[in-house]
């Protein structure tokens, strides 16, 4: 029961209402951290604090709600739907004003009374179709780029 309330004032403190204060008490210092959206993000409690912030500024309003927990031994599965407006930078796209719906899947691992290890998936695809951003054109691009490094016909490939 200690590890679903930890996981639900996580998310609604750190990512609904951004109490950045939080992070501390509630997520260990070195904190593992998988979302295939963001490769880059790199484990610890100081980089989710700046990754909230980060999405906070693009989705202002940003609004988790839990549609579903399971709690296992020392993990805790949330099911949430995310809500908000694109109102600043993200992701490098600047903002549509578009409101938009996500749902996905976290799973926190708790130990000590703490975060210390978190998967998130959620598609990112869904979130961009609804702001209006193209996908299509990247594809694009990349597959002629791809074009472009292949061998021409009638030229000889190198071993």
């Amino acid at each position: 029961m200690e590890n679903k309330h930890i996981t639900k004032r996580f998310m609604d403190e750190c990512w609904n209402q951004g109490k950045m204060d939080s992070i501390r008490e509630l997520v260990a210092s070195g904190c593992k951290l998988h979302d295939p959206v963001f490769p880059a993000l790199t484990s610890g409690a100081d980089n989710l604090k700046r990754h909230i912030e980060m999405c906070r500024i693009g989705f202002p309003d940003l609004k988790f709600s839990i549609d579903d927990t399971i709690a296992e031994r020392n993990e805790v599965v949330h099911h949430w739907t995310v809500r908000g407006t694109h109102k600043g930078q993200f992701l490098g796209q600047a903002p549509t004003n578009r409101t938009a719906t996500v749902s996905g899947t976290s799973i926190h691992r708790i130990e000590g009374g703490k975060i210390v290890e978190q998967w998130s998936d959620w598609n990112l695809m869904t979130l961009m179709e609804q702001l209006g951003v193209s996908a299509g054109a990247k594809t694009e691009a990349m597959a002629n780029k791809a074009d472009t490094m292949k061998p021409k016909a009638g030229a000889k490939a190198r071993a």
